[in-house]
């Protein structure tokens, strides 16, 4: 009979160890996933601000360069069309790209 007291109460001692133990392992399992996670969430919104400053300098470039396609006419400096072409010219450069 108290071998079986002794085993229940060691038995009865793992399982109050379990549940202090095993809450802990996952408190630190799912941190370290978070951190994880928020890297990940850092990492694309770095990426995307570079795609948006990429886009960026691509259409100040492309406006520029209509910009001297257009004053290069000229035909369209005589007519007064420059700034339609521009436009046309910078239209069609982005409508190539993407």
């Amino acid at each position: 009979m108290e071998i079986a007291t002794l085993c229940i109460s060691l038995l009865s001692f793992f399982a109050a160890l379990a549940a202090v133990i095993v809450p802990i392992v996952i408190f630190k399992k799912q941190r370290k996933y978070d951190e994880e996670a928020e890297q990940r969430s850092i990492e694309r919104e770095r990426q995307a601000e570079q795609r948006r400053k990429k886009e960026i300098r691509q259409d100040a470039q492309d406006r520029l360069k209509a910009k001297r396609v257009a004053n290069e006419s000229p035909l369209a400096r005589l007519a007064g069309v420059t700034e339609e072409l521009e436009e046309t010219t910078y239209l069609e450069m982005r409508s190539k790209r993407r």
